[in-house]
């Protein structure tokens, strides 16, 4: 149980935003859109800090695009991205790109949180800063899971206890569960990147326990969406965009493959008796 709190006390140290609680402009004290060099640096500088008390270590790294660190017992998964050369030499060029205001996302737009399996209820408590999950994605209760006890009246929502409340009543199996809750605080209406939040659940001995958690950024999310669809069609429109600027090299290319002297074998003459 302490083990448990802990890692509950760890989640909510680094991961309460800076600004209001309907709101996600970052990760703990790390903005999104934030590089990878910065952010890696940042982690660096902590290991080597000497008054640092914490176990800082990183488990794997991919420049510009992935960094995974170790806190303690907690594992951070920080997501970069870069707008492919392909979409942004196509939205320069092109009329669509001229007339829209394209705007690249790059940098920190994602961050997943391992742990120790937790109790789904305690981590879905922790996350009440947020209010309710707007979303749910319900499967069908293959697993036995029973349904979830409500916590006693005048108990702290985190107290040990509320797991316990209905330990007495009648366990009756869900028909469906939640194998992901999701807070999407886009829809807040604010200027600020909302982001959304993504607790995923999963059954073990018919209990529900969650031991990761993703955090987006709305914004570059969306960005990202919108680049992966123009992505498909990019390179064909490259190729056609080359062509137009110098619609000769096509042709110029196979006619030198073909000006070369076609060889031919002598005619074999078969010798008469």
């Amino acid at each position: 149980m302490t083990r448990t709190i802990t890692i509950l006390s760890t989640i909510l140290f680094f991961v309460t935003p800076a600004f209001a609680q309907t709101s996600l402009n970052g990760f703990g004290d790390t903005p999104w859109g934030s590089s990878f060099d910065s952010v890696r640096e940042k982690f660096v500088s902590l290991a080597r800090n000497p008054n640092n008390k914490e176990s800082i270590s990183i488990l794997n790294e991919t420049k510009d695009k992935l960094l995974v660190v170790k806190r303690n017992t907690i594992t951070y998964i920080y997501r970069f991205y870069n707008e492919p050369e392909e979409v942004t030499e196509v939205m320069s060029a092109t009329e669509e790109g001229k007339k829209t205001d394209h705007k690249a996302a790059t940098g920190l737009f994602s961050v997943g949180v391992q742990f120790s399996p937790v109790a789904s209820t305690r981590i879905k408590e922790s996350l009440n800063k947020y209010g309710k999950p707007t979303k749910e994605y319900l499967v069908e209760n293959s697993f036995g899971v029973y349904e979830e006890p409500k916590p006693k009246e005048n108990k702290s929502q985190l107290d040990p206890e509320d797991l316990d409340a209905n330990a007495n009543q009648k366990k009756i199996p869900a028909s469906k569960i939640a194998a992901a809750l999701i807070w999407d605080l886009s829809t807040s209406g604010q200027k600020t990147d909302g982001g959304f939040i993504v607790q995923w659940n999963e059954p073990y001995q018919k209990k529900m326990y969650s031991k990761r958690i993703d955090y987006f950024s709305s914004e570059l999310s969306a960005i990202i969406n919108s680049d992966y669809k123009r992505y498909f069609s990019a390179r064909e429109t490259k190729i056609i965009l080359d062509l137009l600027a110098n619609p000769f090299s096509n042709f110029e290319e196979k006619e030198k493959k073909t000006s070369e002297p076609i060889k031919v074998a002598p005619e074999e003459v078969t010798p008469k008796p």
